[in-house]
């Protein structure tokens, strides 16, 4: 539940809400983490296991969308830069 709405409010709150859907692909991995969290814990260790990657998973899915605007940001800078600032 906390990755979803960390990463509803990731997606929302960032200039991606407008483009396709392809953007949105890589929450499969956030998605992924919070499943494997799921997993009935079978020594002590699995239980520390499960929220750490239950934890990191919702993390993820809250900053990708504002990592992926930091990182688009960036190569158009640069690509900017390259050809000659304008």
């Amino acid at each position: 539940m906390a990755a979803a709405l960390g990463g509803a409010w990731g997606y929302l709150s960032s200039p991606f809400v407008h483009t396709s859907a392809w953007l949105a692909l890589p929450y499969i991995v956030p998605a992924a983490l919070v499943a494997a969290s799921w997993r009935p814990p079978s020594r002590t260790h699995a239980k520390a296991r499960g929220l750490v990657l239950g934890g990191v998973g919702a993390f993820v899915a809250l900053v990708y969308a504002h990592l992926a605007t930091f990182t688009l940001y960036v190569v158009a800078f640069v690509l900017w830069a390259y050809q000659g600032g304008g």
